[in-house]
């Protein structure tokens, strides 16, 4: 139970719920604090107080000034000169200049010129992804779509020219990222986990530099052979013009930052979708029947699925910045070093800005163009997330070519049920899938999980508007 406090003299209440227990449920305690606090709410524990946004406004406030709100991506930065704080040194993890810098010589390779260089890659690899499913087998579709970014993330990051030793090196990452959300809540207040895996983590840090490292160096040493290379590293070993080149701390630190941001929210995110569109037939019948006509007679239905997906299922839950000075956010009084949490899990389903909020309804998109504040699934201000256009660019691949080659059902009374795992909103265990042909009888069956307190879903019971993770 929150456990809202105003003080005697009149200080704006604050909740005294253990910092470890908001960790241990942090899907239920979102809303509920929304719930009891409004707009904004502050956690006071042990001398440490974590301010959490729901409101468009103070999301601006926030977002825009990067200088006050500094960005952390990993909660476990570890000691100075360790490998640990090198790996955790990258775009989403730096402040001022040397993010301004970092950014500048990244954003070539996140451009349009760029995202249709690694088109081709993406295609061969969701074809060859696709040949593997089998009609009338049952996949797990998060496992899938999990392995499929591990493959697309590792080969347009690390090398499209060698693609089994770029996915070993996507696999360390993935182990190491996976290790810190393991342990990530003991950041806040350490305890038992906490203490049982800071070591190992440190030491896999030091596996993972030698690794990354080794990748480096190899990149450089057949870079001038490989001038048509573009996968990323290669465009940030050949350096940007006047802005020279990273140096090796920091494309280490980018190298695992930016895997670390891709590859699970762009899997979670075709997940979403994709289960999205099998409980809503009829959405997923007409963007099928978009995908086969004319091009010129399309309007544009997969993007409004893609944004109603991230509205309703934001794969990124919540982010978080870190005061550099003392400033005020809404009523609350916040020190250097106050974590502020943003969270589009609750800012999507605000009703004054979304009608209907708990409804899938990709066509709202065609009414309302919310601010980059109201809607913010790759955050937003300067610190937004430069991967954003390809994450796009992959979902709009993906799913389009999924549906051309298979229907995919949920069978009857299957239950689903989302956590926040790190900053994710993940699927707790498997999402069993049905695949058939591609035949165009779609059709939806009954589910049971939290999911059905996420969503209005055809053929649901009324249920609770406040989910709680599973345990």
């Amino acid at each position: 139970m929150l456990s809202p406090d105003q003080h005697a003299d009149g200080l704006p209440a604050v909740s005294h719920l253990p910092l470890a227990e908001f960790a241990d449920d942090v899907l239920g305690n979102l809303f509920a604090l929304h719930e009891e606090f409004g707009p904004v709410a502050a956690i006071e524990d042990g001398g440490q107080r974590l301010v959490v946004l729901f409101d468009p406004e103070l999301n601006f406030q926030v977002l825009r000034d990067t200088d006050t709100y500094q960005g952390r991506f990993f909660p476990i930065r570890g000691p100075k000169r360790s490998s640990q704080r090198r790996l955790t040194c990258g775009l989403l993890g730096m402040n001022g200049e040397q993010h301004a810098r970092n950014r500048r010589i990244l954003k070539d390779a996140f451009s349009l010129r760029a995202i249709a260089g690694y088109r081709p890659a993406v295609e061969s690899i969701t074809d060859r992804w696709l040949d593997a499913w089998q009609p009338g087998s049952t996949i797990d579709l998060n496992d899938e779509m999990t392995r499929y970014m591990l493959t697309v993330t590792s080969t347009l990051l690390f090398g499209m020219n060698d693609q089994q030793q770029a996915c070993e090196l996507g696999e360390q990452i993935a182990d190491w990222v996976s290790r810190m959300h393991d342990i990530g809540a003991g950041a806040l207040v350490p305890d038992a986990a906490f203490d049982a895996g800071y070591e190992p983590l440190l030491e896999q840090a030091e596996e993972l530099e030698r690794s990354v490292t080794a990748m480096i160096a190899r990149r450089r040493e057949t870079i001038a052979d490989q001038p048509d290379a573009c996968d990323v590293l290669s465009l940030l070993v050949r350096g940007h013009g006047e802005l020279g080149k990273l140096s090796d701390e920091e494309l280490v630190g980018q190298a695992c930052v930016l895997f670390g941001a891709a590859h699970m929210t762009t899997a979670h995110s075709l997940t979403w979708t994709l289960l999205l569109l099998s409980l809503h037939p009829e959405i997923a019948a007409n963007l099928l029947a978009e995908t086969l006509g004319p091009e010129e007679a399309r309007t544009g239905l997969i993007d409004r699925v893609i944004k109603e997906s991230m509205r309703v299922l934001p794969a990124s839950s919540y982010s978080q910045r870190v005061t550099s000075r003392r400033v005020q956010v809404g009523p609350y009084d916040c020190l250097p070093g106050t974590p502020i949490v943003f969270t589009p899990l609750i800012t999507h389903r605000l009703p004054g800005l979304y009608e209907d909020p708990r409804t899938f309804n990709p066509d709202r998109w065609l009414d309302i163009k919310p601010s980059t504040y109201e809607y913010l699934p790759f955050g937003a201000g300067a610190r937004m997330c430069i991967g954003g256009p390809l994450a796009m660019e992959i979902l709009r691949h993906a799913i389009p070519r999924i549906l051309e080659r298979f229907r995919l059902d949920v069978p009857a009374g299957t239950e689903i049920n989302a956590q926040v795992t790190g900053t994710m909103l993940s699927p707790v265990a498997t999402v069993p899938i049905e695949l058939h042909e591609a035949d165009g009888q779609f059709s939806s069956h009954p589910i049971q999980g939290n999911l059905t307190t996420l969503l209005n879903l055809p053929g649901a019971a009324e249920a609770s508007t406040r989910p709680r993770q599973p345990r």
